[in-house]
Protein backbone atom coordinates (compact mmCIF):
# COMPACT_ATOMS: atom_id res chain seq x y z
CA UNK A 1 0.00 0.00 0.00
CA UNK A 2 2.59 2.38 0.46
CA UNK A 3 3.99 2.14 -2.35
CA UNK A 4 0.88 2.56 -4.35
CA UNK A 5 0.04 5.48 -2.14
CA UNK A 6 3.32 7.15 -2.77
CA UNK A 7 3.06 6.51 -6.13
CA UNK A 8 -0.31 8.03 -6.96
CA UNK A 9 1.11 10.84 -5.22
CA UNK A 10 3.52 12.20 -7.56
CA UNK A 11 2.06 10.31 -10.90
CA UNK A 12 0.14 13.07 -13.11
CA UNK A 13 -3.29 13.37 -13.77
CA UNK A 14 -4.64 11.06 -10.91
CA UNK A 15 -2.80 8.22 -11.72
CA UNK A 16 -2.99 5.32 -8.87
CA UNK A 17 0.84 5.00 -9.59
CA UNK A 18 -0.13 1.01 -10.72
CA UNK A 19 1.77 1.16 -14.22
CA UNK A 20 4.85 3.44 -12.83
CA UNK A 21 8.39 1.67 -12.11
CA UNK A 22 10.66 3.00 -8.92
CA UNK A 23 12.70 2.23 -5.73
CA UNK A 24 8.94 1.81 -4.22
CA UNK A 25 8.81 4.96 -2.51
CA UNK A 26 9.54 7.30 -5.50
CA UNK A 27 8.51 6.38 -9.38
CA UNK A 28 11.40 6.80 -11.43
CA UNK A 29 9.54 9.54 -13.70
CA UNK A 30 9.36 11.73 -10.48
CA UNK A 31 13.01 11.11 -9.29
CA UNK A 32 14.36 12.06 -13.12
CA UNK A 33 11.98 15.06 -13.57
CA UNK A 34 14.74 16.78 -11.08
CA UNK A 35 17.07 16.86 -14.51
CA UNK A 36 14.43 19.25 -16.38
CA UNK A 37 14.58 21.99 -13.39
CA UNK A 38 18.00 21.85 -12.67
CA UNK A 39 21.41 20.66 -13.97
CA UNK A 40 21.48 17.54 -11.64
CA UNK A 41 23.32 14.44 -12.80
CA UNK A 42 20.94 11.31 -12.41
CA UNK A 43 21.64 7.39 -11.97
CA UNK A 44 19.54 4.77 -12.47
CA UNK A 45 19.72 1.56 -10.45
CA UNK A 46 17.73 -1.08 -11.68
CA UNK A 47 15.84 -3.70 -9.17
CA UNK A 48 17.22 -1.44 -6.01
CA UNK A 49 14.57 -0.44 -2.93
CA UNK A 50 14.23 2.57 -1.51
CA UNK A 51 15.09 1.33 1.82
CA UNK A 52 15.43 -2.15 4.08
CA UNK A 53 11.69 -2.37 5.82
CA UNK A 54 12.88 -5.87 6.87
CA UNK A 55 15.28 -4.65 8.90
CA UNK A 56 13.27 -2.21 10.90
CA UNK A 57 10.60 -2.36 13.94
CA UNK A 58 7.40 -2.09 12.07
CA UNK A 59 8.62 -2.33 8.23
CA UNK A 60 6.23 -5.20 7.56
CA UNK A 61 3.44 -3.03 8.92
CA UNK A 62 4.21 0.36 7.30
CA UNK A 63 5.45 -1.26 3.89
CA UNK A 64 5.02 -5.07 4.02
CA UNK A 65 5.72 -5.60 -0.01
CA UNK A 66 8.64 -3.64 0.58
CA UNK A 67 9.93 -5.74 3.18
CA UNK A 68 9.01 -8.88 1.43
CA UNK A 69 11.42 -7.30 -1.43
CA UNK A 70 14.24 -6.92 1.09
CA UNK A 71 13.63 -10.41 2.74
CA UNK A 72 14.03 -12.06 -0.78
CA UNK A 73 17.22 -10.60 -1.71
CA UNK A 74 16.52 -7.04 -3.53
CA UNK A 75 19.88 -4.56 -2.32
CA UNK A 76 18.52 -0.94 -1.25
CA UNK A 77 20.65 1.77 -1.51
CA UNK A 78 22.32 1.69 1.62
CA UNK A 79 24.25 -1.69 0.72
CA UNK A 80 27.57 -1.36 0.37
CA UNK A 81 27.70 -2.82 -3.48
CA UNK A 82 24.96 -0.37 -4.23
CA UNK A 83 26.66 2.08 -2.49
CA UNK A 84 29.79 2.07 -4.41
CA UNK A 85 27.11 2.47 -7.55
CA UNK A 86 26.05 5.77 -6.68
CA UNK A 87 28.39 7.58 -4.48
CA UNK A 88 30.87 7.85 -7.69
CA UNK A 89 28.61 11.14 -8.16
CA UNK A 90 29.80 12.71 -5.33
Amino acid sequence: MLTKNSYSFCCPNGSDGSDYDGDGVTPIQSALAVKEFSNADTLVLDDVAHFCWSDVFGGETVAPELAEWHRQGRPWYGDEGIIEKWAIMY
